[in-house]
């Protein structure tokens, strides 16, 4: 027969599985996971326009918001805390000149400049920029007024190397700090006509809040106004465009939005295809102004970018040439105003502290670095500092202002690459503003090295610990740690116990990724604590988070240990050792389900110093954090007790002899000092402790009454202590800072010190600890009210709306020949919050008979998700019409099916790892041959029966039949990924199971399939898998085929080798290693390169004796080849002979060479997987249809 048509839809079903064959073709397949909608949203939308009127490009004002004066709660703090660059000490904002709308500088008299009324704060004194130069034409006779810096033609930025060869010490171009004084065209060459101000323009946002939150979201609208203004300030520029600002009350709310794909640790996002922004409030007011302002200075970025590039007619979307370090650097500068201490200490203990070992060490000042946090967040933020610095103030606006320079792309004005465009502006090649750069660090760092006190020999650190530690907890005692790690390759996060004394000893109590605890929040801050017998810890489960206490045992015995000893060069001698053994057993495990009691979060749980009750910081369902207390010894369902209520937030708590320690910012300059309650206190009659103008964090009530915090000094986070009478003494002062203390033993305390990129438990004694006074602490002024926005002018969120619907990306492609018309279409629309989907899929291969299709309705607003719509489907099957004629005449040919009608989807997850499903499907399905078919049984000397069948074919098969199908799906999958391997470990299974009926026929079949594999990590990324698939058809000669895929099945058999993939019946097993040979083989255009080697075992057939006359043993080598986002996968195959009746489906090598999308599971792949701002429809979007392929395919 003629494959042609079959194998022209093999092909294009492998690139787009979901879509062509997908009832009856074999890929490997995992349940995949489901996020679980466990909250259920009312949403509310309001403008918040800021500005008097709209004119020109700026939308128009409906209404104008309230205004609130810089330094209000919620808006721009004029003395937001900043680093001197020469010295690292804090200081507040120094004043600088104000750069208007037009590009001129207005300066105050000498003596008489005042710090700026908002803003960035930058050192505008002496740098290395040397003395400036002299310029004709100015009032005083050439020489510019301070801290302004004039081009030496009063021309362009592009004139900017042109400064009459004055030169710093360092042989940089001079510019001492200041604004740019630009002559001829204030922008550079680009005539720009954008609003600037707030004066006469107004800008905004739609800001979108739940019911459920609107006490939250009516403290949120000021603060997202004061940033918006305060941003419109730095950019001198009001977005064109009023931009959707989605906000969630808590973080587990956050985690589960449909709008982004968001992971943990994720905190907000800023799409650059919609502009949406979105963000939780976290019940944090000044947590939740740094990141809305990080996520604003997105917005306004990615608009000036664009609006920029089209007033200056370009083609093409300059933000691509810029750095990811350069924008989100950007972002972190403004957010917090300046270089923060964090920011400080993290790029300080770069220089000091280099690991060259795992690559930890400064790099130049154009490099990408390691793609993480440190790199990318806090030294780009330290880059657009020293340019802040040392090129003036402004350089990063003027930076964005000549986007248009990156897609130039003339031959007049060709395009640059941003080292080019900053040399440009600067005037210093890009070597020499890597040296500044490095000069201008070591000089901060340094000096601050140099006159701390204390480094790394001062605290005693853990050599050992079971991976890369975020926060640690300790014993009573000082003898056991709790250690929360994580795993690198898998982010997998895990909670141990260990013996520092015996750092070998290490008892794992917990690992996310799994049901029960799907995830320890690694980012979270210390959410775990010891008592000498119990460990709690706070785990998600199901959207929310449990409170988890656990037994263990702890007991140590010193015993001697005689031992062969050297007591010369010529005599030995039998010694003692003093050893010690160790018992550390886990043992009955206590759920506390404070969630069913209106709390989503919690936070830094407190044992009670007699162990019975547990203090911890929660988050209720109006979005406000409190203290509650739980007693244990009422059982899991302990009723809890609030006892703080108060708008403000409470960050950390610790419970000692005199009541329990937190902290909380219900201050009057709103930073987190320490408060004191008690227990048996009425809810709200707390007591303030400390009142100093800077956080404090991580408090510790020790038994004997010691009250120790961090907080930082200058930019180092130093180990304090409040004495009795209320004095603070300074404990420590290091190079980088100290972290979480708790309980040592012999009156040290434990803490984690940061050092050379990590948090290592260390040990501080006794005798190492400081005694240096603080400063006396101000009087404590009450605090302020938090600034209120009523939102009673909200409207409520309307989905199927015009204005909110969206329209997602068209895909496809098309061809035409001989062979007829080939294409594919996929297009897909959705509500802007993406709680409802509508999805088309379209794939022809030849004529409208061979056409698949789906058009789709997916509702995944609550936890249930549910899809109706239209489809038609391609199926084929090793056609049994003749079975009733003998064996020898029996013609082997295949049929194909079109089943179309109506279907529902529903899925109900059980957990994250855990789904339901069902599936119906109601229509006609109709009968067909291809040409070559037909011609096959209408001709007698071209079948085996030497008859003419076509004819009666016909009769039986031809007419159109009413069908229904029902499929049930169960599904775990608890599989964790490595971003360049794929899968490492955990387990998925997939067991399905579908009935057909046509009920008018007297026909019905059925199918059972199951899909299972193992992943095991070996050591980094290398790792080993187990998989198995089986499935069995029943029923008449309509029942189903299977068609497997060679190349991820049975790679023995070449591709499309029907007697060999083809029947009712399959079985099929891997075994599969994978090596990564990275680090020992690079080329340069591949990401990754990893070699494997297999064994696959199974076979197909039409009875389970024609399978076993047709199974296949093969072994596999080969590679896969990582080309950017694409995963090729080159096998070379060599079949084994076993005796089988069929013989061996290929004497030699069997060739498979494949092509993938590196981490995505197929074409409509799980909400969790999609990439941010598709409109890829949930996990229940594509209905089995009976069986179907509809989860994401294996590689």
């Amino acid at each position: 027969m003629n494959p042609r048509p079959h194998v022209i839809a093999v092909l294009l079903a492998l690139l787009l599985p979901e879509l062509a064959l997908a009832q009856v073709f074999v890929v490997p397949r995992r349940a995949g996971k489901t996020p679980v909608n466990s909250y259920e949203f009312e949403w509310r939308h309001v403008d918040i326009l800021v500005g008097p009127a709209a004119t020109g490009l700026a939308k128009p004002a409906d209404h104008t918001a309230h205004e609130n004066p810089p330094g209000t709660q919620g808006g721009a703090n004029p003395q937001a805390p900043t680093t001197s660059s020469q010295t690292g000490d804090m200081q507040s904002p120094p004043g600088g000149p104000e750069v208007t709308p037009s590009g001129n500088v207005t300066m105050a008299p000498p003596g008489e400049q005042k710090p700026p009324a908002d803003g960035i704060a930058l050192d505008m004194g002496a740098s290395d920029a040397g003395i400036p130069p002299t310029v004709t034409g100015l009032a005083d006779g050439g020489i510019p007024p301070p801290g302004v810096v004039a081009l030496a033609d009063g021309g362009t930025v592009g004139d900017a190397g042109a400064l009459a060869g004055v030169t710093s010490e360092d042989g940089g171009t001079v510019f001492s700090g200041a604004p740019l004084m630009l002559g001829g065209s204030t922008d550079g060459g680009f005539k720009y006509t954008y609003a600037k101000d707030l004066g006469a323009k107004t800008g905004g946002v739609r800001f979108y809040f739940y019911e459920r939150e609107r006490e939250v979201a009516e403290r949120a609208a000021p603060i997202i106004e004061e940033a918006y203004r305060y941003l419109v300030d730095q950019f001198k520029y009001v977005p064109t465009e009023t931009f959707p600002y989605i906000l969630y009350s808590s973080y587990a709310e956050f985690l589960q939005t449909n709008v982004f794909a968001v992971s943990e640790g994720t905190l907000g996002v800023t799409s650059t295809e919609d502009l949406k922004l979105s963000l939780p409030y976290l019940g944090d007011h000044h947590l939740f102004e740094e990141v809305s302002t990080h996520e604003l200075a997105h917005q306004f970025t990615i608009q000036k970018v664009r609006t920029v590039a089209e007033q200056a007619k370009t083609f093409g979307d300059p933000l691509g040439g810029y750095p990811l370090w350069f924008i989100e650097g950007l972002a972190e500068f403004y957010a917090k105003r300046g270089l923060d201490p964090e920011a400080e200490m993290m790029v300080r203990d770069l220089l000091v502290n280099p690991d060259l070992m795992k690559g930890y060490a400064f790099l130049d000042f154009f490099s990408p670095g390691p793609y993480g946090y440190l790199w990318i967040y806090k030294v780009g933020q330290a880059r657009v500092a020293f340019l802040e610095d040392e090129y003036g103030a402004g350089i990063t606006q003027r930076l964005l202002e000549e986007a248009p320079r990156l897609v130039g792309g003339s031959r007049d004005s060709p395009s640059l690459k941003f080292e080019e465009l900053l040399e440009r502006l600067t005037g210093d090649d890009p070597k020499r503003i890597s040296a500044r750069f490095e000069n201008w660090l070591k000089r901060r760092a340094f000096k601050t090295y140099l006159d701390s006190s204390q480094t790394a020999p001062a605290l005693d650190s853990l050599g050992e610990t079971p991976g890369i530690v975020t926060a640690m907890a300790s014993g009573p005692d000082g003898n056991v740690l709790a250690l929360r790690t994580i795993i690198p390759e898998t982010g997998e996060s895990r909670l141990y116990l260990t013996d520092p004394r015996t750092p070998g000893k290490t008892v794992k109590v917990a690992g996310d990724g799994v049901p029960g605890v799907e995830s320890l929040h690694p980012v979270s801050g210390r959410n775990f604590a010891l008592t000498k017998d119990k460990v709690a810890f706070v785990a998600e489960r199901t959207g929310r988070d449990v409170l988890y206490v656990q037994d263990y045992v702890h007991l140590s015995e010193k015993r001697a240990t005689d031992v062969l000893v050297r007591r010369s060069a010529v005599r030995t001698g039998i010694g003692t050792e003093v050893g010690l053994n160790v018992k550390l057993e886990t043992g009955d495990r206590r759920s506390y389900r404070v969630d069913r009691q209106g709390v989503l979060a919690i936070y830094s749980p407190a044992f009670s110093p007699d162990g019975r009750y547990i203090a911890f910081i929660g988050i209720n369902d109006a979005g406000l954090r409190d203290v509650y207390l739980v007693d244990l010894t009422q059982g899991e369902d302990a009723k809890i007790r609030k006892l703080t209520d108060d708008v403000f937030a409470e960050r950390q708590v610790t419970w000692g002899p005199s009541g329990i320690i937190y902290t909380s910012d219900a201050t009057s300059h709103r930073k987190y000092n320490l408060f004191r309650i008690k227990p048996d206190a009425p809810a709200g009659q707390a007591e303030r402790l400390t009142s100093e103008d800077r956080d404090e964090a991580d408090p510790l009530a020790l038994p004997d009454g010691r009250v120790f915090f961090v907080a930082y000094n200058k930019s180092s986070s130093d180990l304090h202590e409040r004495l009795a009478d209320g004095r603070i003494v300074r404990r420590t002062d290091l190079t980088t800072g100290v972290f979480e203390p708790g309980p040592g033993p012999d009156g040290g305390l434990w803490m984690l010190f940061h050092m050379s990129g990590e948090r290592k438990p260390s040990l501080l004694r006794p005798p190492r600890m400081l005694s240096m006074e603080s400063a006396k602490e101000p009087a404590a002024d009450p605090p302020s009210p938090l600034a209120l926005r009523p939102l009673t002018d909200a409207q409520a969120y309307r989905p199927f709306t015009r204005e909110n619907i969206e329209l997602g990306p068209i895909f496809g492609f098309a061809g035409a020949g001989g062979g007829g018309f080939v294409g594919q279409v996929f297009a897909s629309a959705s509500d802007r919050l993406r709680d409802h989907q509508m999805v088309l899929t379209l794939a022809v291969y030849g004529s409208f008979e061979l056409t698949d299709g789906l058009l789709l309705y997916v509702n995944d607003e609550k936890r249930t998700t549910w899809g109706a719509g239209l489809f038609q489907s391609l199926r084929f099957r090793v056609d049994k019409t003749f079975d009733n004629l003998p064996a020898n005449q029996r013609p082997f040919f295949v049929s194909s099916e079109r089943y179309f009608g109506a279907l529902g989807s529903l899925r109900y997850p059980l957990s994250t790892f855990f789904y339901l499903q069902g599936d119906l499907s109601i229509g006609g399905t109709k009968y067909f041959l291809d040409d070559f078919s037909e011609f096959y049984l209408a001709f007698p000397e071209r079948n085996e029966s030497n008859m003419e069948l076509l004819s009666a074919w016909r009769a039986d098969n031809q007419h159109i039949r009413f069908q229904t199908e029902l499929s049930g799906r169960v599904g775990y999958d608890s599989i964790k990924y490595h971003y360049a391997t794929g899968p490492l470990a955990g387990s998925s299974v997939l067991l399905e199971a579908t009935v057909g009926v046509q009920p008018f026929d007297g026909q019905a079949y059925g199918n059972l399939r199951l899909d299972a594999e193992r992943y095991f990590p070996i050591y980094g990324r290398t790792n080993f898998f187990a998989r198995l698939g089986a499935g069995t058809t029943a029923g008449g000669r309509y029942a189903r085929s299977y068609y497997l895929s060679s190349f991820d099945t049975l790679r023995g058999v070449n591709f499309g080798d029907e007697r060999w993939l083809l029947g009712q019946h399959f079985v099929y097993s891997t075994l599969e290693a994978q090596l990564p040979l990275n680090d020992i083989i690079r080329v340069a255009f591949l990401s990754d390169l990893e070699a494997i080697a297999a064994v696959d075992m199974g076979g197909v057939g039409e009875s389970a004796r024609d399978l076993w006359d047709h199974r296949v043993l093969n072994a596999v080598v080969g590679f896969n080849l990582s080309l950017g986002p694409l995963l090729l996968r080159l096998h070379f195959a060599r079949p084994f002979d076993i005796n089988a009746a069929a013989g061996m489906p290929d004497e030699g090598w069997v060739t498979n060479f494949s092509i993938g999308v590196a981490g995505l599971n197929g074409f409509f792949d799980t909400r969790g997987d999609r990439r941010p701002g598709s409109a890829t429809p949930g996990p229940a979007l594509m209905p089995a249809l009976g069986g179907g392929y509809t989860t994401p395919m294996a590689h």
